[in-house]
């Protein structure tokens, strides 16, 4: 998408960290036998509750593992030289998504705006560790995929204080023959979630055919996030208007959709992490679109 020329389209700068880091800090603690030992406990495999609490406790000695020096030295000077020592958004990407029949999204965790060293190999290993979240787990298991063959990747990437930000699909996930449509969804401020409830995005339909937009709903939202000069984010409440898009502004997101959809062969519907900020789109992530 970076290199695809797509006009007034920016990907932020960043980098990968591989599976391999986390497969290599995994063994260099033992939690590689903590996973086996997981399989052989019968509480932890019959009781939810039991396991809810031993996989929190798994996350906690996660975060408290030992990082190697080598591989923290790599990460910062990357940080610094490439990303200009901004405070950027340290995302999980494991291979236990984007599957046939299991996206996988929403699972693990993304840590926004870390501004400071330490706390960029603080929040990798806490990406590493949502690999264990208690949501994912189960949803692991419903679907059959094997946990001690699951790896998390990170991508450490420049964070933009966005004006609002979604999710884009390249089709109408709601009718299948509604050919040549794009569903929006949008919020003000930063896309990610607000921990404290769930509220209704701004969500909408847009037909190439027609060039018509139709609202199916109004946000909900009366607050908004946005970056906290000290690191993270910051809740604020939102007053007045509810419209999030304008008409144009939807417009150009689908017309950027069905760019992205071809820059991957055509083949697949793409559904895609957007923000905008001060008439710019920025593009976050374009993934397959695994149907529910």
């Amino acid at each position: 998408i970076a290199t695809a020329g797509i006009p007034r389209v920016t990907v932020p700068r960043g980098f990968a960290v591989p599976f391999k880091y986390y497969v290599e800090f995994m063994k260099a603690n033992g939690f590689d036998k903590k996973i086996l030992d997981f399989s052989f406990d019968n509480d932890f495999v019959h009781n939810p509750r039991i396991r809810k609490e031993k996989l929190a406790q798994f996350r906690a000695e996660i975060r408290n593992g030992k990082f190697d020096a080598g591989l923290r030295r790599q990460i910062l000077r990357k940080w610094r030289t490439r990303l200009g020592g901004r405070g950027a958004f340290v995302r999980s990407s494991s291979n236990a998504e984007d599957m046939p029949n299991f996206s996988g999204a929403g699972l693990y965790d993304t840590v926004p705006n870390v501004k400071r060293s330490a706390k960029i190999i603080e929040a990798v290993k806490t990406v590493w560790a949502s690999l264990w979240n208690f949501e994912a787990y189960e949803a692991r298991e419903r679907n059959f995929i094997e946990h001690a063959s699951t790896y998390m990747g990170v991508l450490i990437q420049t964070g933009v204080d966005m004006d609002s930000s979604g999710v884009l699909i390249t089709k109408d996930p709601f009718d299948s023959e509604n050919v040549g449509a794009v569903y929006i969804s949008a919020k003000r401020g930063l896309g990610i979630k607000v921990v404290d409830g769930k509220k209704i995005a701004e969500q909408i339909l847009y037909s190439k055919s027609s060039n018509a937009v139709q609202v199916l709903t109004r946000s909900a939202e009366d607050t908004l996030l946005m970056f906290d000069e000290n690191g993270g984010v910051k809740e604020v409440p939102i007053s007045g208007n509810r419209n999030v898009l304008t008409d144009l502004v939807a417009r150009r997101l689908a017309d950027v959709g069905m760019k992205i959809k071809k820059v991957f062969g055509d083949l697949k519907e793409q559904d895609i992490e957007w923000g905008y900020k001060r008439g710019r789109i920025y593009i976050l992530q374009s993934r397959p679109f695994i149907e529910n």
